[in-house]
């Protein structure tokens, strides 16, 4: 994850920057090398709002991320990729920590790039299952896009990343970036927003299966002895009588869920991928990580006093108590076999979100200096609040009790820069949308204990975030 010292870099980048010397050593070191190089130049700027630049650039069926956590003054959008990776089987993530390797190798920095997310910074989406049954979407994705806008603690910066070959013109190159640049800073963000509150109407969803009899199915397995945990996700699929405008209801749900992860993302199959999530798999940062054990959900109360009477029987309840160490003891498992032995478990506490609470136990690690952050990830996905416990056994029954497979849902999205810092989460409360259809997921954990009735419950308050949002009603048409 080092990259190449360039003298002719200039640590500092303005839109007055001579660029062409810094081309022409780019250049020069793809002839040397006989094959292409990148180039990464980060810009500081006064202001950015990187989801108000995406609506103002988006076009149809491009590709594009974005994240945003309001509570942490984070925001990232990025789009068109300048080189990007797919892959569809079970070494996924082995596979992208050497083409990430050998991607940075050959990419030469300009501008200043210790902030987090600056820089040449990869955007990366895997599904929940290893190999993919969708022929659209690979089991991995990862690309350098050619423009990455970041808003991070009141500081905001534009890095624009080229394709170099022994062939390119280092003028036109320098010119290129400062257009592109330009563009961005110039924007009067004066583009209607069709969004309507209360507006869109959607029909009763179409679901595959009986929830509450798959439930029942899963505790026949659990009351056999096969499995401690297992978690069941639903699939509704709704029809709007509108456009549902993605990025308007992204805006929504950063304002609304404030101390979430709200995403919005292009999938290969020409859809967007939107939600709200409460829950990270990992954080790095050279060698420290941290992650998170999330398990166990209530509602919030219509007071003071009955939302903390939920929040206090949550923490206390048997069934949630069995949930979470399940979770807690899988994650410090999965750890130790990546060969991450030295961890911090912090006070368990409630997470409290605008509609639900939720049992959460932080956890931080210290990474050693040979171990990868993709080989973490592929060491903690999936986690027990998503597929199970034991793994081995829950994982091959998910698919046959769901009857769909979950793609992006459950599975990991997030970003991870040359200098080894990354944020990936867990993408849930999300769904799917394209044009006039929607397709929403939702899912709970079900272990010993466990009611058909009440997780069902559960799995309708978590869709409530997506939906109160889009239809600006508490009224489900479930």
């Amino acid at each position: 994850m080092n990259n190449p010292v360039d003298t002719t870099a200039p640590y500092r980048c303005t839109q007055e920057t001579d660029l062409i010397p810094f081309f022409q050593s780019c250049v020069d070191k793809s002839k040397k090398l006989c094959n292409n190089v990148f180039s990464s130049i980060t810009f500081e700027t006064n202001y950015c709002d990187p989801l108000a630049i995406l609506e103002q650039f988006y076009f149809r069926n491009s590709l594009f991320s974005f994240y945003e956590k309001p509570s942490e003054e984070f925001s990232v959008a990025c789009g068109t990729p300048v080189t990007i990776a797919k892959f569809y089987d079970a070494e996924r993530f082995a596979k992208a920590k050497k083409w990430s390797n050998e991607l940075f190798k050959k990419t030469f920095i300009a501008g200043n790039h210790l902030t987090e997310c600056t820089g040449p910074t990869l955007f990366l989406n895997a599904t929940f299952e290893e190999k993919s049954s969708d022929v659209k979407i690979p089991s991995l994705q990862i690309f350098l896009p050619e423009w990455q806008i970041l808003r991070k603690e009141g500081s905001h910066f534009i890095t624009i990343n080229s394709r170099i070959s022994s062939q390119s013109k280092p003028e036109f190159l320098a010119t290129k970036v400062k257009k592109l640049y330009r563009k961005f800073i110039n924007l009067s963000f004066q583009k209607p927003i069709d969004f309507k509150p209360f507006k869109i109407n959607l029909s009763r969803p179409r679901e595959i299966n009986d929830y509450e009899k798959t439930v029942e199915k899963a505790l026949s397995h659990i009351n056999k002895g096969n499995i401690s945990k297992i978690v069941v996700a639903r699939e509704l699929s709704f029809l709007a009588d509108k456009n549902l405008p993605a990025f308007s209801i992204a805006h929504s749900l950063r304002n609304k869920f404030p101390d979430c992860h709200t995403f919005c993302l292009a999938t290969p199959g020409n859809e967007i991928f939107i939600g709200s999530t409460p829950e990270i798999l990992t954080r790095v940062s050279g060698t420290s990580l941290e992650t998170e054990a999330v398990a166990g959900t209530a509602p919030r109360g219509p007071s003071a006093g009955k939302d903390a009477h939920l929040g206090k029987t949550l923490l206390g309840e048997e069934k949630e108590i069995l949930e979470h160490k399940l979770v807690i003891d899988s994650i410090l498992r999965r750890l130790k076999y990546a060969g991450i032995s030295e961890y911090k478990e912090g006070q368990t506490r409630l997470l409290r979100l605008a509609n639900l609470q939720h049992v959460r136990t932080p956890l931080r690690a210290k990474i050693p200096h040979n171990i990868h952050p993709f080989e973490v990830i592929s060491s903690l996905h999936p986690t027990p609040a998503m597929g199970g416990s034991p793994r081995e056994q829950a994982l091959p029954l998910i698919e046959k009790l769901e009857g769909f497979s979950r793609g992006w849902y459950s599975g990991v999205a997030g970003w991870f820069d040359s200098r080894g810092r990354g944020d990936f989460i867990v993408p849930i409360r999300c769904g799917k949308i394209s044009s006039k259809s929607l397709t929403l997921y939702s899912g709970a954990g079900i272990v010993e204990g466990s009611i058909p009735k009440s997780e069902k419950d559960e799995t309708n308050w978590k869709l409530q975030a997506m939906l109160e949002v889009i239809t600006g009603s508490n009224n489900f048409p479930f």
